[in-house]
């Protein structure tokens, strides 16, 4: 089977992939991905809600919704043979989904990624079902936080050559911006590379006269704040604050970010958002020195998801984008390797 998607050290194989006339971006199939992992159709597209304490502005929760069912191939794992990943997994395809979470704090409403969007022709991301399930309208998401540039993470961001969230400053790691907008990058993923500039440009095209920039750049281990935005010295002016911490996760792409959700006063539950950290739970929780395909420095990706299970065992709850959803739980030790413990409402 091919194995090619949305590879950042490859790009996306030409047939698979089309420019649609309203400058929204499509594919007609994407090889390597499971196409009846889209067949589901789960009686609820949002998870239970993890309530994670309260605030001077009203109970915080972490909404997990479900933007597509998944399953990914054995074959696009590294690190050990077919039958020794096998052996770890009990099952393949290894199963997964497209997780978006959203975050409430009283009246604000925050996302962590947006999904695939438009860009599977007839088999497109439930996001927008999701988020009205979750009586969330498209206008009251005030901040979205991009974990990476891959297109099943910004696919959500834009439709019909317009943004999907009118109202909502958009932070992207500096690094990972620098990189997708990179010479670097055009020749290593040519056509990968030209479906997020074309987002990008949707976001940055849609200006409002007076309005801060709608990208907003960060930088890593940065409390981030709504409306920072740089002045002639280069330092960041800030509007309003938000519990929401940008924490270094790179290696599957060079600015993988992860956001630690921090209680106002930092104390109180905590939730650590690891986009890409995990692909297939199945398989990396019990072996996570496997890598996969789409990371694209191996090593270092092995590295930080060695390095972030360990440092938080027991301590604080995961959410990870493709960890089966609803894709939030608690990390325990189990033999060589970890397990994933569900939370339940609280």
């Amino acid at each position: 089977m091919e194995k090619l998607f949305f590879d950042s050290a490859h790009g996306i194989s030409r047939r698979t992939f089309l420019t649609a006339a309203a400058g929204t971006l499509a594919f007609a199939g994407m090889p390597g991905f499971a196409k009846e992992s889209f067949a589901a159709d789960p009686q609820s597209l949002v998870g239970k809600y993890v309530q994670m304490g309260v605030t001077n502005l009203g109970a915080t929760l972490v909404v997990p919704l479900l933007d597509a069912p998944h399953s990914f191939p054995l074959n696009l794992f590294k690190g050990a043979d077919e039958a020794e990943m096998l052996q770890a997994a009990g099952t393949q395809p290894i199963p997964g989904s497209f997780n978006v979470f959203l975050i409430e704090r009283g009246k604000e409403r925050y996302l962590i990624d947006t999904g695939i969007g438009t860009l599977f022709p007839g088999k497109t991301g439930r996001l927008l079902e999701a988020l009205a399930e979750a009586k969330c309208p498209v206008n009251d998401v005030g901040l979205i936080f991009i974990t990476h540039l891959h297109l099943d993470h910004i696919g959500g961001l834009v439709a019909d050559g317009k943004p999907v969230f009118p109202g909502a400053y958009v932070y992207i790691s500096e690094a990972e911006h620098a990189y997708w907008t990179s010479d670097a990058a055009m020749s290593a993923s040519p056509e990968n590379c030209r479906v997020v500039r074309e987002i990008l440009a949707v976001l940055d095209a849609s200006l409002v006269a007076g309005r801060d920039p709608r990208i907003v750049l960060f930088k890593p281990d940065t409390a981030l704040t709504k409306g920072s935005v740089a002045d002639a010295s280069g330092a960041l002016s800030s509007r309003r604050g938000t519990d929401i911490r940008s924490v270094d996760l790179s290696g599957h792409t060079p600015g993988h970010s992860g956001f630690l959700l921090e209680p106002k006063g930092k104390s109180g539950p905590q939730v650590l958002f690891v986009g890409d950290l995990l692909h297939g739970a199945a398989l990396q929780m019990p072996r996570p020195d496997i890598t996969i395909d789409y990371d694209v420095d191996q090593d270092k990706a092995k590295a930080r998801r060695l390095d972030t299970l360990n440092r938080h065992t027991k301590r604080i709850p995961i959410a990870g984008a493709h960890l089966p959803f609803p894709g939030v739980g608690l990390l325990e030790s189990s033999g060589k390797g970890y397990k994933l413990a569900p939370l339940g409402a609280k």
